[in-house]
């Protein structure tokens, strides 16, 4: 593994981001499109804009789809919108601010909001050699930068390798492992060769956002002067003053121009002080955790998940039975009900497309629990309520992050649960950093985390035994299970890496996962983009975030 890789599982933990990406290659391969390559034919045509086939499947949105704020039939051109954001925005090009970066740039692929299927974006087809080792991505025809220049091959060849150089300082947007060369045969393809197959690069080179050669090739892309944000995406950038940020529409937008043809993003200390300025009608929307009252609300899940994580190399932890037993003491519907959450059987929301959806985790069942604690060899044998065996009683820690109220609610509630069977659960509160770093080390018996889901099926960093060792990787309960590891190999190298095939694949996994309990998954969180009433056309996607369909916004008259 290279040092990349290891910045990059550094920042997804110390920042709970899953930014993460690994590649491979082979001899000349034979291409084929993927089953659901230029568009999945269970959902929608090739030929319709991603819009329209997300259209075609939006009638009845569930808590984890999209939901949108109603929007006109034939909604009004112009106007003008104010977007609040939170922190103050860097110009690194791998650190926008969400709004910004999807504003100004574009990727190879997009993202099924119902679903988080690949879609095509930039490149409007894409072949996978059947040793899964070589990609070629398809250019379509026409695309423009905000400068006027076309888009080519070679900006796409030099953003995957400026971005894979481990000598560029700046945060890892990916890691490309084996990434053995990148192509450029003609303006409109692009070749990328693996030493080994890794389906999962597809996702994650395919969600780059693609920069322009022309500007950067000689740039330091740690801190680029605002003129020099340019791509191809829905907005042009004006002005940049401070926090404050100025966008106009982009009328040759190759998705179809904005409807809106002004633009301000104003960052805020906070999320308090981002949420007054749409209550002071400062600004039109906003990004909550907690929807506004008065306002428009366009709820959605987030792609992650909530749950209470078990030490399995430390005893009594380390014995499944245990495991089992502390996850049917958990009634986690109402502990996802509190949370306004979406509840979870496995580390997959239930929309995402490679969830085989037959996957249950323990069902509630004190009795069960206390019967297979005492299968364990736990008995309360002094008559206090508390387990015992081999003279010590049940108790383990149980870590929390202080800074996080729904981490701190939560442990509360399953530490009361848990104390109902028999086991006592000692509270400990860090915040954030000290938090990450025991859970990373792993030095806690239980606690309560909170991890971004990748995009891509493959999970090898959560469950394989690659993944185990403490401070190494995010496998951060130790688990290791010969099986988990072969399926997830096996989903990394399917021939073509065909979706249906690569779905096939990972149902070991998800199963065996709900067996042996190395974690119980409670719920995904919620988000809400909180509007005026003006504003029209929002749909915040659990897979393509609150900002994907931007040119689709507009506001009444």
């Amino acid at each position: 593994m290279n040092q990349s890789f290891r910045r990059t599982l550094s920042v997804c933990v110390f920042l709970c981001a899953l930014l993460l990406v690994a590649a491979c290659q082979a001899d000349p391969p034979t291409l084929t499109a993927p089953t659901r390559g230029d568009a999945p034919t269970a959902r929608g045509n090739s030929s319709a804009t991603p819009e329209a086939r997300t259209n075609a499947t939006a009638a009845a949105p569930s808590r984890n789809a999209p939901t949108a704020v109603p929007s006109p039939t034939v909604p009004p051109r112009g106007g003008s919108i104010v977007v609040a954001g939170v922190g103050a925005p860097t110009t690194e090009i791998t650190a926008l601010p969400d709004f910004v970066a999807n504003a100004l740039y574009d990727s190879l692929l997009r993202v099924n909001p119902q679903d988080g299927a690949l879609m095509p974006g930039l490149a409007e087809r894409w072949l996978v050699s059947d040793d899964a080792k070589t990609i070629v991505f398809i250019l379509r025809e026409g695309v423009k930068w905000h400068d006027g220049q076309p888009l080519t091959a070679d900006d796409v060849a030099f953003t995957l390798k400026a971005l894979s150089d481990p000598n560029i300082r700046i945060n890892p947007a990916a890691d490309f492992g084996t990434l053995e060369q990148v192509t450029a045969p003609d303006a409109r393809t692009v070749s990328v060769t693996f030493r080994a197959p890794y389906c999962a690069a597809l996702t994650y080179i395919g969600s780059l956002k693609i920069l322009p050669q022309h500007l950067l090739q000689n740039e330091a892309l740690s801190n680029l002067a605002p003129e020099k944000l340019i791509g191809t995406g829905p907005l042009i950038l004006q002005t940049w003053q401070d926090n404050t940020l100025t966008f106009q529409a982009n009328p040759a937008y190759w998705n179809g121009a904005p409807w809106i043809t002004q633009w301000t993003y104003r960052a805020y200390p906070d999320e308090r002080a981002a949420n007054d300025a749409l209550r002071h009608g400062q600004a039109d929307v906003a990004l909550t955790r907690t929807p506004i009252s008065g306002a428009q609300n366009a709820p959605a899940a987030v792609n992650a998940f909530y749950a209470l994580a078990f030490n399995t190399q430390r005893a009594p932890l380390d014995d499944v039975r245990v495991r089992q037993a502390l996850a049917a003491a958990l009634d986690r519907a109402p502990l996802a009900a509190d949370a306004r959450g979406v509840p979870l059987e496995t580390s997959l929301l239930p929309a995402f497309w490679a969830n085989p959806g037959n996957i249950t985790q323990p069902k509630f069942d004190a009795a069960r629990a206390r019967q297979l604690l005492s299968d364990a060899g736990w008995h309360d044998a002094d008559k206090d309520g508390i387990l015992d065996k081999d003279g010590k009683p049940f108790t383990v820690t149980l870590w929390a992050q202080s800074d996080d109220p729904l981490a701190m609610d939560t442990a509360q509630r399953v530490r009361a649960q848990l104390h109902d069977v028999g086991a006592q659960a000692v509270l400990k509160l860090a915040e954030r950093t000290l938090d990450l770093t025991r859970v990373f080390l792993q030095e806690f018996d239980l606690a309560i985390v909170h991890f971004n889901i990748p995009l891509d099926p493959d999970q090898n960093y959560f469950w394989t035994t690659a993944e185990a060792k403490p401070g190494y990787g995010l496998n951060v309960t130790g688990y290791t299970n010969a099986e988990v590891d072969r399926a997830i190999a096996a989903g990394n190298s399917v021939a073509q890496c065909a979706p249906d095939a690569r779905k096939k694949a990972y149902a070991p996994v998800w199963q065996q996962l709900a067996t042996d309990a190395p974690m119980v998954f409670l719920f995904a969180p919620m988000q809400t983009l909180d509007t005026a009433p003006r504003v029209r056309g929002l749909m915040p996607s659990p897979f393509a975030g609150a900002f994907w369909n931007l040119n689709a916004w507009s506001v009444a008259p």
